[in-house]
């Protein structure tokens, strides 16, 4: 009986020293993967930008000579307290975060760590009252108290983050700074409920004395004149103080692209609560010239390059000068001079005057341009945006031998003249600006012309441009949709080349070469169309460093008659790509793959800028 229990704490204490033995043989074996399991509300990315310990994967390190993260028992403790906090600021009071038995590869000395996490139920606001002591105030508090509880980030039944709750407190704040309560305080008290998980929030605002704007003075410009800058203020001295006119100020300043830095400080006394309120601005100006080069290569233009130069301040104000050259295998040459008057009829209105020669070498038509555009655009706000452009363009088109359209033409060029108006509106909420997670992008323009504008043809062009972006864990998914349709009013039905619809190529239905989808002549170049129809839909997945990989699959097609849509009449195509991402945006290399057509094979294309 002795032996064998003997025997038995023999065995006990020699696992416990095996067990020993392998943890602290993982001390400093590299940290391959790291996992989560239970983390049904914040996503890996989330977690592992705040933990000290990091995955490093093979082709990762063996491309980006990275560094791997070595395995620390002291390391992985403090993530485990980090995970924890870091669900706590969430609202996940009661979260349990364990690790479980790491995964060891002794002979390639790796290690997978996964942590398990227990949420828990997470705490949800359930009320929101707001309580004004000291000084009596002199509006509408329902309307207010209503407003506030719109753009409050925590409202009710919402779950309660550290984070919102300070931006919340900011808010309520700004709202009494923007009505004269310049000295407003906000504070907030938390009624938590730990059985039920939930919790009141009430806000306590000393709004302080009502104060008046004093002298601004302003400080930094040298080219630009004090005089010019103070017509920008959106305020007046005496006027009660407002932060929002305060803000909007700088943002008007900013737009004007004078300037490289902007700051609008009241300088207000907490102590004596002094009014009215001095105003400092200092700027920094902008270079007067400034000067880009670029070049680069594309699959479909080829080598290209341009020259971009632009001097503010021209003929005094914030008029700007802009000249812009380039050169591109779809563009062998194009000159554009653009003369800029920022706000032309009010802050939000400016108007340019751009005359410029350009040809095009498209797969379906050669064309020389010599034209004029008036556009005057209207900025409603950071994502809207609407442009009324006057035109005029005189165009020469090269055409080519056996083309049915042009029977009669000997000498290889057909002449003409277009006039019109072009209206066309954005609205864009999409970020981040060259690869978009989130936001919707939806654009649209209807050109009129000829008719009363002269010309020597008279149609009309509609299209719409719908893009949404979703950010889902780690995977962004895109997708947009375009149609559009030409209405000719001539008998001839005739429609310049250059303002057909054409499908196909790097940022259309990637199974086919650029405009190589739909109507084609006899000679079987791209004949273009009067009905246009696109969709894409793409998967966006970040691998590692600066790398990612997409898969798409797109549907479309172009129609000769006007506003006509055969939907069972569609190309289709599916592919991959990667994304190397670069200061100028991201460098694209994409495979798209023909569906159930034989005649067309894969197709490649290189790229600056995702497809859309």
């Amino acid at each position: 009986m002795r032996h064998k229990q003997f025997l038995v704490i023999l065995i006990f204490f020699l696992s416990c020293f095996l067990s020993l033995q392998r943890v602290q043989a993982q001390e400093n074996f590299e940290v391959r993967q790291i996992n989560f399991k239970g983390n049904k509300t914040l996503e890996k990315d989330f977690l592992l930008e705040r933990m000290a310990l990091k995955e490093v994967s093979w082709l990762e390190k063996v491309l980006t000579k990275e560094e791997p993260f070595l395995y620390n028992e002291e390391l992985v403790t403090l993530d485990i307290e980090r995970l924890i906090r870091i669900y706590q600021s969430e609202g996940f009071l009661q979260v349990d975060v364990k690790l479980q038995p790491p995964g060891i590869n002794e002979k390639r000395e790796i290690v997978k760590l996964t942590f398990e996490i227990d949420e828990g139920e997470p705490v949800k606001i359930d009320t929101v009252t707001f309580e004004i002591v000291g000084e009596t105030v002199s509006f509408d508090v329902d309307s207010l108290r209503n407003r506030m509880l719109r753009e409050l980030n925590l409202k009710e039944d919402e779950r309660f983050r550290d984070q919102d709750i300070s931006t919340d407190k900011q808010t309520v704040d700004d709202a009494f700074r923007s009505l004269g309560y310049a000295y407003s305080t906000t504070n907030y008290s938390l009624d938590l409920n730990t059985k039920e998980f939930i919790t009141d929030i009430h806000y306590t605002i000393e709004p302080g004395p009502k104060a008046k704007v004093g002298e601004t003075t302003i400080s930094g410009n040298q080219h630009v004149s004090e005089e010019f800058i103070r017509k920008q203020l959106q305020y007046e001295d005496g006027q009660l103080y407002n932060k929002s006119l305060l803000n909007e100020t700088r943002r008007n300043l900013y737009r004007l692209q004078l300037f490289r830095v902007v700051s609008v400080l009241p300088e207000k006394n907490r102590v004596t609560l002094r009014s009215p309120i001095p105003v400092k601005i200092y700027i920094e100006e902008a270079p007067r010239l400034s000067t880009r080069l670029g070049a680069g290569y594309g699959t479909e233009d080829k080598f290209r390059a341009f020259l971009d130069l632009n001097y503010r301040g021209f003929l005094g104000g914030a008029r700007r000068l802009n000249l812009f050259l380039k050169h591109s295998a779809l563009e062998p040459y194009s000159a554009s001079l653009r003369w800029i008057q920022p706000q032309f009829i009010g802050t939000k209105t400016s108007i340019a005057l751009n005359p410029y020669i350009m040809r095009k070498s498209e797969p379906g038509y050669d064309t020389r341009t010599y034209g004029v555009n008036v556009p005057v655009t209207y900025r409603f706000n950071d994502w809207l945006t609407s442009k009324l452009t006057y035109y005029f363009e005189d165009v020469e088109q090269k055409v080519e031998t056996g083309d049915e359209e042009f029977p009669d033409f000997e000498d290889g060029k057909f002449p003409y003249n277009k006039s019109g108006f072009l209206f066309s509106t954005v609205f864009d909420n999409s970020y981040p600006t060259f690869s978009p997670e989130q936001g919707f992008n939806i654009s649209g323009g209807f050109k009129y012309n000829g008719f009363l504008f002269g010309g020597d043809f008279n149609y009309t062009r509609l299209w719409v441009d719908f893009r949404t972006y979703h950010d889902i864990g780690r995977v962004v998914l895109a997708l947009r949709l375009m149609g559009g349709g030409i209405s000719s009013a001539d008998t001839s039905n005739f429609i310049p080349v250059e303002d057909r619809f054409y499908a196909g190529g790097s940022n259309s239905i990637r199974g086919w070469s650029r405009a190589r989808l739909g109507p084609k002549r006899e000679t079987g170049t791209p004949l273009g169309g009067k009905s246009v129809f696109e969709s894409n839909f793409e998967i966006r997945y970040p691998l590692f460093w600066r790398l990612s990989m997409v898969a798409f699959f797109e549907a479309g097609n172009v129609w000769e008659r006007s506003y006509s849509y055969d939907l069972g009449n569609l190309g289709y195509s599916a592919g991959t790509g990667m994304r190397i991402r670069t200061p100028i945006g991201p460098v694209r290399l994409d495979l798209g793959f023909p569906l159930w057509n034989e005649k067309t094979s894969p197709q490649f294309f290189i790229s600056v800028g995702q497809a859309f």
